[in-house]
């Protein structure tokens, strides 16, 4: 894993995602596991609606204006660096997600939805949820004593009023989780071969 704590991605993540059509509704789980079938089967996902697809191409059916939101119940699995993978839905998924974090791994989740509220939590788990902290929309720039954001906030912006879009702070949390996992989503990101399953939206 590359150390990148201190480095500014390329490509703004949040308009990035953007670019690719999750302006409006985005929800990303990266998780400490490589071994995509054990995250299949802790989210309880049907092996018999499994595809293979790139990132890219999944995403063009989830971003797809003319489908309802609340009827995109597609959810794409992939990995991400070493010892990394991720799970990108529109919505995120009404599956339990804190067994994902057990035996010392660690989950980040971040997501939107713009027409609701807008940015949601940064929200980090491990040990099953025995160690949990997030990262509030309109974040003021502090962290608790001892936070495991802390090694990787440098050369952020720490301050995000009520005035601020959403944008900005977007970014700023997936620079954090970029960090944290040694690569940034960038356009090749969007190549990665993948898995895609039907689940229901939460």
């Amino acid at each position: 894993m590359a150390d990148i704590r201190h480095i500014t991605p390329e490509h703004d993540q949040h308009e990035l995602l953007a670019a690719h059509g999750f302006a409006d509704a985005f929800w990303a789980l990266w998780v400490e596991r490589s071994n995509l079938e054990e995250i299949a089967d802790l989210l309880r996902l049907d092996p018999r609606t499994r595809r293979d697809a790139t990132l890219g191409e999944e995403a063009r059916s989830m971003t797809d204006p003319s489908v309802p939101l609340d009827e995109k119940n597609s959810l794409w699995l992939g990995r991400h660096d070493s010892g990394w993978s991720v799970v990108v839905s529109p919505l995120g998924v009404r599956a339990a997600l804190l067994p994902l974090s057990a035996d010392d791994r660690q989950t980040l989740e971040v997501s939107w939805l713009q027409e609701i509220d807008g940015l949601y939590p940064l929200y980090f788990h491990a040990k099953g949820g025995e160690v949990s902290e997030e990262i509030e929309p309109f974040w003021n720039g502090r962290l608790q004593a001892g936070s495991v954001f802390e090694r990787y906030v440098h050369g952020l912006a720490r301050n995000y009023g009520d005035d601020e879009s959403d944008g900005p702070l977007a970014n700023a949390f997936l620079t954090i989780v970029g960090r944290m996992m040694g690569r940034f989503i960038d356009e090749e990101w969007f190549h990665s071969p993948g898995r895609v399953y039907d689940h229901p939206s939460i």
